[in-house]
């Protein structure tokens, strides 16, 4: 018999128990010293007896699920886009097919659920499909399978993450503890060779940067932020004012990963509908709308290649720390021009950005995002811009990137890293400041730490993110 059918059974059969003896039980309860007594002995026993059958229920159910998981492997699953929806079709049919024909072909019938949702564009809303049309049971093996999978992802993701040629790891560091006194901890990133002073310890490309608003359309890359002098041949977009490109790979490039959708198209004479995100990008100068915009553009044309690869940048983005954000005018105006920049070429687009989805990318981009100091002439009047990023530099930011590795870099006000613009684009260096040992951890600093005191230090630490410094600097001037 199925774990979910002894669940179910064993729940109908106490809950006729408890309606038979309702009123002789409450007396007794009111009445009877012993009777409690025995009550009290009897219900610790069937504690004890619900733990242990609750375990063996679980482990039983976790190997079912385990097995059925070995049983799927990834070349079950196709590549194309139209393939993977003719698969989809095809598994919740068979699904449905198996589970009418009894308990039985449940099993089977998870299998090809879960399939279905593996290839599915937009898997929580097929999970909420799921709840409402097929048995509990059936039900619940789809969603334990689905669980061990993305623990299993999990788990397995800073094994491959960072690769090894970037000769770091990234590590559970101890943080303390929380109000309740649970020990926390954090992630970070390990030197797992020794550097000396001076030395590149790697270099990085961004997931996703974006230029300062302000410098759009000058010579600048819209692409890789580098600025252009004069002998320098610029390639401008064809279509609109808004993008510069250093060269025919740039150009290429951003086409193929976002600007072919989110092109204004201003010098065509028509109106783009992401022409309101650009002018709003301009008036306000926040760039974290425009940079989710490139995000998710860029997301659905790395799917298009079926790299063969098993952790995409959106797996990046999930995994990093945040300091939530609340709904306010600006983040509601932001969610419709998103809507309203990709919606026509990204379909349910509108569905998968939701207020809680929304609020939690914009975090995570704000908490991890760099500014870019590309070599940009101090003479240019550039403003800082609105939104929180991590810099040091004294001279202007040419615009902002966020890093795959580069974001688990811990904050000190005396670390022993710097990062590095040398190429003069959004390529970062992550050079040692100090001799470095293999095993030790990594910093950076977030913030510009001038003449502020360690107070006005650790006051916008904690403003921007929620971090308590406690770097020798700190402690030194306590």
């Amino acid at each position: 018999m199925k774990t979910t059918t002894i669940v179910a059974a064993t729940v109908g059969v106490l809950a006729v128990a408890t309606v038979g003896y309702a009123v002789y039980f409450d007396s007794k309860r009111q009445s009877d010293p012993e009777f409690k007594r025995k009550l009290k002995r009897d219900r610790k026993r069937a504690e004890k007896l619900a733990k242990t059958e609750a375990k063996r229920l679980t482990e039983e159910s976790t190997q079912d699920i385990e097995d059925f998981l070995a049983s799927v492997t990834e070349e079950d699953f196709p590549t194309s886009m139209e393939e993977r929806e003719q698969f989809c079709m095809a598994q919740l049919s068979a699904g449905e097919e198996l589970f009418v024909k009894g308990p039985e072909n449940y099993s089977k019938a998870a299998i090809c659920f879960y399939k279905a949702l593996k290839v599915y564009p937009a898997p929580a809303e097929l999970v909420m499909v799921f709840q409402k049309t097929i048995p509990p049971e059936v039900f619940t093996v789809v969603m334990g399978m689905l669980s061990k999978d993305v623990q299993s992802k999990e788990e397995k993701y800073y094994t491959v993450f960072p690769p090894k040629e970037m000769n770091v790891k990234v590590e559970e560091k101890p943080e303390g503890l929380d109000v309740n006194g649970q020990r926390v901890v954090r992630r970070g990133l390990v030197a797992t060779k020794g550097f000396t002073k001076g030395e590149v310890i790697y270099t990085e490309t961004p997931v996703i940067s974006s230029l300062e608003p302000s410098l759009e359309g000058k010579n600048f890359c819209h692409y890789c932020l580098k600025e252009m002098i004069k002998k320098e041949v610029m390639i401008p977009c064809t279509s609109c004012s808004v993008a510069v490109f250093c060269s025919e790979e740039c150009r290429t490039s951003a086409g193929q990963e976002f600007h072919e959708i989110l092109c204004t198209k201003n010098l065509k004479g028509g109106s783009a509908p992401a022409q309101a995100l650009r002018e709003y990008t301009k008036e306000t100068r926040n760039v974290v709308p425009g940079m989710l915009a490139k995000f998710l553009a860029k997301m659905v044309h790395d799917e298009s290649l079926k790299s063969g690869a098993e952790y995409n940048s959106f797996d990046h983005l999930e995994r990093l720390v945040y300091v939530e954000q609340t709904l306010g005018p600006d983040e509601e105006k932001e969610i419709e021009l998103l809507k309203l920049a990709l919606g026509s070429s990204i379909p349910g687009i509108d569905q998968f950005i939701t207020e809680e989805r929304y609020l939690i990318m914009k975090a995570r981009i704000l908490y991890n995002i760099y500014g870019v100091s590309s070599g940009l002439s101090a003479s240019l009047n550039v403003k800082p811009l609105p939104e929180s990023h991590r810099s040091v530099r004294d001279r202007p930011i040419t615009g902002v990137g966020l890093y795959r590795a580069t974001s688990y870099l811990m904050h000190s006000c005396e670390p022993n890293t710097k990062i590095v613009y040398s190429s003069r684009d959004h390529t970062v260096s992550l050079v040692a400041t100090e001799n470095i040992r293999s095993g030790d951890e990594l910093q950076v600093g977030y913030i510009k730490n001038g003449k502020l005191s360690t107070e006005q230090r650790r006051l916008e630490l904690f403003t921007k993110y929620r971090l308590q410094c406690s770097c020798p600097l700190c402690e030194m001037t306590d």
